[in-house]
């Protein structure tokens, strides 16, 4: 595992939205300009109609019709102002903050997000570019809306620049697979750190995903020792500050999809459960559909639906 920063930086992935902004901004005065030019200056009469000097029955009719189909369009013109904005209002602005939100499974709860129109911040110990680059090696593209923070959530301060602030649901999808360095840290201590971080700043729902029973009860807690108890202690942390009904804890056994990272092969009674059915448990868990423990693959897709 490479060493981690002790401070954060706080970039946005937002610069983007600042100059589509302004073009918009330009393309809606036009347009309005445009419109209230057709609403308020007569259209020009034809040549049968100007030496007749009178406006029949169906000129008036016609001259309605394009003056309603000019209000129809303003607001379709709004939208392209508004944008993503106009997303995150109908999702009641809501803001998520997903800690290794460009992860494996990370990725994908932060682009279905996006898609909902919900407000996302992506915490690692990686750089933006760095975030942005997995983000399109697991999903293809990496969502222009996506506020990237780079920190290190085992030692950094997790409240410092507003991180949790407002937010309506945490999800961490933080840990150390099967075989890597600092298990038991790197599951358990940190999770515990961003648990009650989440809880000292109001934040109401909590989301950790976890391991399955079927190999934390069974040889894998003699197997990988240290990861079990990094986990069991997230379990433990998550539960302890959120409650069962604030919070909810995904526990898969083998995670399936593509670009999924090594590790050790599941027993052949066990079955993998796809990312994006636990992304979608992720997501059900942030906001407010599933709460408490759900445990092995049938369990995680029934909470995805």
């Amino acid at each position: 595992m490479s060493p981690m920063n002790s401070g954060s930086v706080l970039t946005a992935g937002r610069s983007r939205r600042g100059k589509s902004s302004q073009l918009a901004i330009g393309a809606l005065a036009v347009a309005i300009l445009h419109s209230a030019t057709q609403l308020f200056i007569p259209c020009p009469w034809s040549a049968s109609r100007a030496s007749n000097d009178v406006m029949t029955d169906t000129d008036l009719r016609s001259d309605s019709v394009k003056r309603r189909s000019v209000l129809a369009t303003l607001p379709a013109i709004s939208g392209i102002w508004t944008g993503s904005d106009a997303r995150v209002h109908a999702a009641g602005g809501k803001k998520v903050v997903v800690f290794g939100g460009s992860g494996f499974v990370g990725s994908r709860v932060t682009d279905m997000l996006i898609k909902e129109g919900y407000a996302v911040t992506s915490v690692s110990r990686s750089s933006q570019k760095d975030q942005i680059g997995r983000m399109q090696k697991f999903v293809g593209a990496a969502p222009g809306e996506v506020t990237y923070v780079q920190l290190d959530a085992s030692a950094a301060d997790l409240n410092e620049n507003s991180l949790l602030a407002g937010a309506d649901a945490v999800i961490s999808c933080v840990g150390i697979v099967p075989g890597g360095e600092n298990q038991l840290a790197g599951n358990g201590a940190v999770n515990v750190r961003i648990a009650k971080a989440a809880k000292a700043s109001g934040v109401p729902r909590f989301v950790y995903i976890s391991v399955a029973s079927a190999l934390s009860d069974g040889p894998g807690k003699f197997l990988f020792g240290d990861y079990m108890k990094g986990k069991a202690e997230a379990e433990a942390a998550t539960l302890e500050q959120f409650g069962s009904a604030n919070a909810l804890v995904i526990k898969p056994a083998i995670i399936e999809g593509p670009g999924a990272p090594s590790g050790p092969p599941a027993p052949p009674w066990i079955r993998a459960v796809n990312v994006n059915a636990v992304a979608k448990a992720a997501i059900a868990g942030a906001l407010g559909r599933q709460s408490g423990i759900v445990d092995g693959s049938d369990a995680i897709e029934k909470a995805a639906r």
